[in-house]
């Protein structure tokens, strides 16, 4: 997905732009929805800008560290085995004896 941020004269082009592909495909509506941002007592992951903070204080942590923090905040009070949290966070190319390290 991409996100455009414009200006009024740039939006109306874009809207024109729309009008006259939509002669020739079916376009569907969609919807903006505000940054996610999960929140914990002390702890902040901001997704938008890959961004985690823990009492206000920046956190830097690795690709893996954040996409295994955000999977497990995502799914509060539920326990998930270690397959889960390989296929959801690990991209192909690793085996389940990697995860430590994928």
């Amino acid at each position: 997905m991409v996100l455009l941020t414009l200006n009024e004269h740039e939006e109306t082009v874009i809207d024109k732009i729309i009008a006259a592909i939509s002669d020739y495909i079916q376009l569907e509506p969609m919807e903006i929805t505000p940054a996610s941002v999960l929140s914990f007592p002390g702890l902040e992951i901001i997704q938008s800008r890959r961004q985690v903070l823990q009492g206000g204080e920046e956190i830097n942590l690795t690709r893996l560290e954040y996409s295994t923090l955000v999977f497990l905040a995502s799914n509060p009070g539920i326990v998930l085995t270690q397959s889960q949290i390989f296929e959801a966070v690990c991209t192909a190319g690793y085996t389940r004896h990697d995860i430590t390290s994928c």
